[in-house]
């Protein structure tokens, strides 16, 4: 048999191959210098980028004879579709962590607590125990809480129990305290309070020492929300230990961020003095006099506007943001027992208690410059409504419209003096609020009839048509002022304007006919004025807009208005209403101005048309 022969292998391609494989070693050495080079400098980080680094050039490959490169066939990978992120499932909120477990403290803190009512009320209805057992056993169930939960917050994962248990042992001596002084008269009232201040000051001290909001929360809450059970109601004594708890907590705020602790700590005992407001007010059985009402609702206003000047004041850290704004809002709700004890006073004592307190808020936002603007407003809003309500404590029906009005003026002028958008806002506000008072005393259908005029018309509308027109004249000219409306739109305002104060202006002259003259007679010559006014208004209006050209079509327009409507005014109501003399010298008055207005309107076309020729020309 014979061997099978191969093929003789080619010595060149074994050469070309070999000096290949040469030339793509050195190109590998000479990359990985440059990529060490790259990693230097990434890690040096240096300000100033990198020189380009030029590569060392090869060393020539050895002559070879030429031979065609045998290459490899390639293979176009197959395209596949991009993939784009999955979002992941949104777990369920009882699913996350801590909220089962904070949900089965918050329910164990109320259950424990109204055990211990219980114990100090159902079991002394009952007849259990005694009295001293009562109170003594609720103040070691609440020790061992409280200690239990100083043991268990340093432990890994026993913040909340620790929460809880020490949030329940504070409340529930607070609670404990309230029973020995209501129940069983062991403790008076005053030292009480006293006590009580200290146990909710040492609660909230301890969640500061912990930075937990929950645990003064739930201190707060729970005693707040059950000590009514132990008072037997809305009474002057549970104001008093109401008010405890919101003076003691208060420091735990200062430096914090603990938004929700003054309204928690706040809203109960405003709750509590409403309450009794309205008892005393409506029923009259509160069991509070008006002065213990009064007393209680200045105090606890003045703690609110105290605690959020303190937290507000410059350099306090929480001074703006979200914490300001919910000082701000704990302090509005602070004043509203003492916005609403005028209930329970006659009205002269309730005008001088508002007078005072809105002079002592306005002052304050106005002097307090270190304050922030949000709680300067809070001052200023509160001590705008103390001013509102004590013009309608201390004027009689009808003054109260016209002093509205005049202090919305003296808003709105100081609010042009100073500059101030929001004075501009409490005057709008105090002008608005007259100006409906206004037309519900001094209505169209007053103005129709002489009876009409008789009955409800005199010197108190006419003083109070005076004033709107002076409200309205000062509320346009500060918007102008301010520049709440561009400068173009300035004459649509004040036109708009001049029909309010034309109606004002014919209430006042047909209210001071009726009170000068008699029904009659004043209601005659009041319209007969009236319906010349107007058409000065007229007349004055389509002068200004010849001379006026960049408001002359609004000018125009009014003008217009204003003379169709003494026209028909002068025809369908003069015409039957007035009586000879008055009716003829409203027709020539009027008949003059159309004449004057024609005229002056002829020589300015005219003019008009000689400049036109003469560029014409």
């Amino acid at each position: 048999m014979t061997t099978p022969s191969f093929s003789a292998v080619d010595p060149r391609l074994v050469t070309a191959l070999s000096a290949e494989c040469d030339s793509i070693g050195r190109q590998l050495r000479h990359m990985g210098q440059n990529l060490s080079i790259l990693r230097t400098q990434l890690s040096s980080a240096t300000a100033t980028p990198p020189m380009p680094v030029v590569p060392a050039p090869a060393s020539p490959a050895p002559q070879v004879p030429q031979v065609p490169p045998m290459r490899p066939q390639q293979s176009v990978p197959a395209w596949q579709p991009p993939t784009y992120p999955v979002a992941a499932p949104r777990q369920p909120w009882w699913q996350r962590d801590g909220v089962i477990s904070r949900l089965l403290a918050a329910a164990g803190v109320a259950v424990t607590l109204i055990g211990v009512v219980m114990l100090l009320v159902l079991a002394a209805q009952a007849g259990f125990f005694g009295p001293p057992l009562r109170v003594l056993g609720g103040a070691l169930l609440s020790g061992a809480l409280v200690f239990a939960g100083v043991r268990v917050h340093g432990r890994p994962g026993g913040k909340v129990g620790a929460i809880a248990l020490a949030a329940t042992g504070f409340a529930g001596m607070y609670l404990d305290v309230v029973a020995a002084s209501v129940l069983y008269g062991w403790v008076t009232t005053p030292l009480a309070v006293v006590i009580a201040f200290g146990i909710a000051a040492a609660g909230v001290a301890l969640a500061v020492k912990w930075d937990s909001e929950s645990l003064a929360l739930m201190i707060v809450l729970g005693a707040a929300l059950l000590a009514p059970v132990l008072t037997s109601g809305i009474s002057l004594t549970l104001i008093g230990f109401l008010f405890a708890i919101q003076s003691a907590t208060f420091s735990a705020q200062l430096g914090r961020d603990w938004k929700y602790l003054g309204m928690a700590r706040t809203v109960p005992v405003v709750l509590a003095l409403l309450a009794a407001i309205a008892s005393e007010s409506i029923f009259g059985e509160s069991g509070n006099s008006a002065v213990q009402l009064v007393i209680s609702a200045g105090v606890v206003a003045i703690v609110g506007a105290g605690c959020a000047m303190v937290m507000q004041w410059t350099g306090s850290p929480s001074r703006d943001g979200i914490a300001g704004a919910w000082s701000t809002a704990t302090f509005v709700v602070s004043s509203l027992p003492l916005m609403s004890v005028g209930a329970v006073l006659g009205r002269t004592e309730s005008a001088v208690l508002y007078g005072i307190a809105a002079a002592l808020l306005l002052s304050a936002a106005a002097a307090a410059k270190p304050l922030p603007t949000q709680l300067r407003f809070g001052l200023g809003a509160t001590g705008a409504l103390a001013l509102l309500l004590c013009c309608f404590s201390g004027a009689t029906e009808s003054l109260v419209v016209p002093l509205i009005l005049t202090v919305g003026m003296i808003f709105l002028g100081v609010s042009l003096y100073a500059g101030s958008r929001f004075v501009f806002a409490l005057g709008t506000a105090f002008a608005a609020i007259g100006s409906i008072g206004y037309l519900t005393t001094v209505p169209p259908e007053a103005l129709t009839t002489a009876r009409a005029a008789s009955m409800q018309l005199g010197a108190i509308t006419a003083l109070s048509s005076l004033t709107a027109i002076g409200a309205l004249v000062m509320l346009v000219w500060a918007i102008h002022r301010l520049k709440l409306i561009a400068d173009s739109n300035a004459a649509v305002l004040w036109a708009a304007a001049g029909f309010g104060v034309l109606y004002a202006v014919t209430c006042a002259l047909v209210s001071s006919g009726v009170e000068i003259f008699d029904s009659a007679t004043g209601f005659v010559a009041g319209h007969s004025v009236a319906t010349i006014v107007w058409m000065l208004a007229a007349t004055s209006a389509l002068v200004l807009g010849l001379n006026n050209r960049q408001h002359a079509r609004v000018l125009l327009g009014a003008g217009l208005a204003l003379t169709s409507a003494a026209v028909a005014k002068l025809f369908l109501f003069d015409l039957a209403t007035l009586s000879g003399l008055v009716r003829s010298v409203a027709f020539l008055v009027v008949g003059l101005l159309l004449l004057l207005v024609g005229t002056r309107y002829a020589r300015a076309f005219a003019k008009q048309e000689q400049v036109s020729s003469a560029s014409g020309s």
